[in-house]
C-alpha cells in the first residue's frame, strides 16, 4: 500500500497486570484507531517503547498489528534499537520481513557508529535492505535528538528510496526550509510537534505523526482535512494549549486517558517511565477531556 498524507498515530502498547503484552487490549485500540479516521499508524517506535521489548517481542507484535490491520491503512515500522550497523541491518531485515508498508529508520541509531558518516550508513543500508520497501527516517529524541541535514534530507528526498521523514525539529524555521527542499518530490514531511501542524500543514507538510494523535486524532485528521477552514485557526489553539499535558510522565498518561475517556481496557503500566503519582495529573487530564468535547462541539461533530 502506498503511503498516504495525512495522521498517523505513534502506537501505544498495552500491558497486562502482569506486564506482558495485551494482545486483546492492542486489538481493541488498532480498530479504535481506525474509527477516528487516521490515515496510517506507526507501529514500534518510541511510543511504543521499542526500547523496553525484545527483538522477539518486537517482531510478535509488528505480526500482530499487520494481521489486525490487515490493509485497511498503511502501516509503517521502525522497532531497530541495535548500536551497530549490523545489529540495525539483522533488525531491519526481520522487520521488512513482516511486510510493512515502509521501514523507518531511526537518526540517532545510526550516526551512532564512529566509523562511517550518517550518509556512508545509509548508503550502506540502502544496499542490503531490500529495494522493493519504501523508507523513512524518524528523529527519535531519545536518548538524543539527531536532525537530518539540509543535505542529508536532499539525498534522501532525491534518492528513490526514502518516501518520508518524521521531523521532530520543532523549528518553524527550518520547517519551513524543508518545505521547500522537498517541494515538487515524491517525498512527505510528517510534523511531530502539535503547536505547529497547521503551519506546516499550509505550507506543504505531508501530515501529523505525534504524541497528541493518541489522545484525539480526530481533531487531527479534521485540522488536515481543514487546513483552509475559517475555524482551522481556532482549532490549533485547542490542540497547542491540550499539547502541553506531553510532558506530564508520557506514555502513562495517554494511556489512563483512553481508559478513562474513550473506554479502552488499557492499564497505565509502562516498562518506560514509573507514575509519579502527581495529584493534578487527573485535573489536567479532565481539562483535556472537557477542551476536547469543545473542540468537538465547535467543529459540529
Amino acid at each position: 500500500m502506498k503511503i498516504s498524507h495525512g495522521i498517523y498515530p505513534t502506537m501505544l502498547v498495552a500491558y497486562t497486570p502482569e506486564g506482558e503484552i495485551d494482545y486483546p487490549a492492542m486489538g481493541e485500540l488498532i480498530e479504535w484507531y481506525i474509527k477516528e479516521g487516521v490515515h496510517g499508524i506507526f507501529a514500534l517506535c518510541q511510543s511504543t517503547e521499542i526500547a523496553f521489548l525484545s527483538l522477539e517481542e518486537r517482531l510478535e507484535l509488528g505480526k500482530f498489528v499487520m494481521e489486525r490491520v490487515n490493509g485497511r491503512v498503511p502501516v509503517v515500522m521502525s522497532g531497530m534499537t541495535a548500536d551497530t550497523l549490523e545489529g540495525q541491518l539483522k533488525e531491519a531485515r526481520l522487520i521488512a520481513g513482516l511486510k510493512p508498508d515502509a521501514l523507518v529508520l531511526l537518526s540517532n541509531r545510526i550516526d551512532d557508529d564512529a566509523e562511517h558518516t550518517l550518509m556512508e550508513k545509509i548508503e550502506i543500508l540502502l544496499s542490503e535492505l531490500p529495494g522493493d520497501i519504501p523508507l523513512g527516517i524518524y528523529e527519535i529524541p531519545v536518548p538524543y535528538k539527531r536532525l537530518i541535514t539540509d543535505e542529508e534530507l536532499k539525498f534522501m528526498a532525491n534518492s528513490g528510496r526514502f518516501a518520508f521523514i518524521k521531523d521532530t525539529c520543532c523549528d518553524i524555521e527550518i520547517m519551513r526550509r524543508r518545505a521547500e527542499i522537498v517541494r515538487g518530490l515524491d517525498f512527505g514531511l510528517f510534523n511531530a510537534n502539535a503547536a505547529t501542524v497547521l503551519d506546516t500543514l499550509r505550507f506543504g507538510y505531508a501530515g501529523f505523526s505525534g504524541i497528541m494523535a493518541n489522545i484525539h486524532p480526530a481533531l487531527y485528521v479534521w485540522l488536515y482535512e481543514n487546513k483552509n477552514h475559517p475555524l482551522a485557526d481556532r482549532m490549533i489553539h485547542y490542540l497547542a494549549m491540550t499539547s502541553v499535558i506531553e510532558a506530564r510522565c508520557y506514555p502513562i498518561i495517554a494511556k489512563r486517558y483512553l481508559r478513562e475517556y474513550e473506554g479502552l481496557p488499557i492499564t497505565d503500566i509502562c516498562r518506560s517511565a514509573e507514575d509519579k503519582n502527581v495529584p493534578a495529573v487527573s485535573y489536567e487530564l479532565r481539562a483535556v477531556r472537557e477542551l476536547t468535547r469543545e473542540a468537538y462541539a465547535m467543529i459540529g461533530e
